[in-house]
């Protein structure tokens, strides 16, 4: 995509302390900006084949037909896999993330501490 959006995340932070004549109050703002990070996900999936020969050719992009095709391991009363040597019916076997870029950026809203304007300042690149 050439117009494509970066992701932002954005969070407030409180640090407040008042306590034997120690009255701090640091509120910030902190952002951070990503602006690309392809993944590359691959997941290994047993499949019933009887389910899988069943499945209507127009509901093959559904994921929800191909969770419902995975078999459920035997379980125990409290839900705890019966057999650990079965075999594996789920995986996530590979993922990779490649960030290009991350901008952090941090405000004081409001700091009484001496000092918060400044950390905040080297925080944000």
């Amino acid at each position: 995509c050439a117009h494509s959006k970066p992701l932002k995340i954005s969070t407030c932070v409180l640090i407040a302390i008042k306590d034997n004549g120690l009255d701090m109050r640091n509120d910030m703002a902190i952002e951070f900006e990503i602006d690309s990070a392809p993944m590359l996900a691959s997941f290994l999936l047993k499949v019933q084949e009887e389910a899988f020969l069943r499945i209507p050719l127009a509901q093959i992009n559904n994921p929800y037909c191909w969770i419902a095709m995975i078999p459920s391991p035997k379980l125990d009363d409290q839900g705890i896999r019966v057999d650990s040597n079965s075999d594996i019916t789920a995986a996530l076997s590979n993922f990779d993330i490649n960030v290009a870029r991350i901008k952090l950026n941090a405000t004081c809203v409001e700091c009484t501490s001496p000092g918060m304007e400044t950390l905040a300042e080297t925080w944000s690149t």
